[in-house]
């Protein structure tokens, strides 16, 4: 299903509703604005008290090459890992090797591991055993 079509029911959905409790199309018309105005009053008066944003200071080229030398150890550890959780997938099950990703509290090695199962169909290799 579409997002645009989710967007059409959900519409649908609020006008039914609406039509329901008795409200007409012009008083729906009138909250919507009024919700609208009271958001942006609001966001203004946020805004006032956001701090200015922090100065950009450039990396130095060896703080720069830190931080790619970091990057490619992180990369490889995780590749590792992913390495490890399809092998567990295998021998224990997609489930299990779901749960042991879960518990290292790693975003990126989750977002990897997903990728991988998802989007390389490495999950349909285990759900044929």
């Amino acid at each position: 299903m579409s997002q645009e079509r989710i967007g059409e029911i959900s519409k649908e959905i609020v006008q039914e509703w609406y039509k329901e409790k008795g409200v007409s199309p012009e008083e729906m018309e009138g909250e919507k604005e009024k919700e609208k105005k009271e958001e942006k009053e609001e966001q203004e008066r946020l805004s006032s008290f956001d701090p200015p944003p922090p100065k950009f200071t450039p990396l130095t080229e060896k703080e720069q090459e830190e931080v790619e030398m970091r990057e490619k150890e992180k990369e490889l550890l995780v590749k590792d890992k992913i390495k490890n959780l399809l092998n567990l997938a295998e021998e224990k099950g997609l489930e299990r090797s779901i749960k042991e990703a879960e518990k290292e509290n790693d975003p990126f090695l989750l977002d990897v591991y997903h990728d991988v199962l998802a989007k390389e169909a490495a999950y349909k290799r285990f759900l044929e055993k």
